[in-house]
């Protein structure tokens, strides 16, 4: 394994357990991209990278990565992980693949892919920028709404188990826009 991935796995423990951002964002190059099947920056860097591990770690109570698989080959490592944790007390576990880019001591491209319906909804907390979805409203028929990059809203009814079905279609619909603009 590369001193970069190595970095970048430590960084991420340090990410998940503690909170640290810095530690992570600080391993990116100017004009860095980092993307998965939800959120994309082209051109980002260090900037954009806090950004978006700020969201990923605020969207989870507790989170924690194990990676099974890491290959390096000619400055692209392969990292096949597992995480689990919780979210509002629900326990939840999903699998993916992450792709690292590097030049030097430093990653220009961060890739990952998974199936985002193994992620649950956050019910509190959260709001635009936090990774989280918030929810407001009265009983059964909570309104939602979580912006993308872009600026678009996704927004729907929240409710019983057709405001999970909602989520999920929402989170296909990003991912699909993502895959049809490519990841390169």
């Amino acid at each position: 394994m590369t001193e970069i991935t190595q970095s970048f796995i430590d960084a991420l423990g340090r990410l998940e357990t503690g909170r640290d951002v810095d530690a992570i964002a600080n391993l990116f190059a100017a004009g860095a991209e980092i993307a998965n099947p939800l959120v994309q920056y082209e051109d980002g860097g260090a900037e954009a990278a806090r950004t978006f591990w700020s969201q990923y770690r605020d969207a989870f109570d507790e989170i924690r990565s194990e990676f099974r698989t890491v290959s390096d080959q000619d400055g692209v490592s392969f990292l096949e992980w597992t995480s689990s944790g919780s979210v509002d007390g629900k326990a939840f576990a999903y699998e993916g693949v992450s792709i690292l880019e590097t030049e030097g001591d430093k990653i220009r491209s961060f890739r990952t892919y998974f199936d985002t319906r193994h992620i649950p909804t956050a019910r509190k907390g959260g709001g635009e920028g936090s990774g989280r979805v918030q929810l407001s409203g009265a009983n059964g028929g909570q309104e939602k709404a979580s912006k993308q990059n872009d600026g678009r809203e996704i927004g729907g009814k929240q409710g019983g188990s057709d405001g999970a079905d909602a989520m999920v279609e929402a989170q296909r619909d990003a991912a699909d826009q993502r895959a049809g603009g490519g990841y390169s």
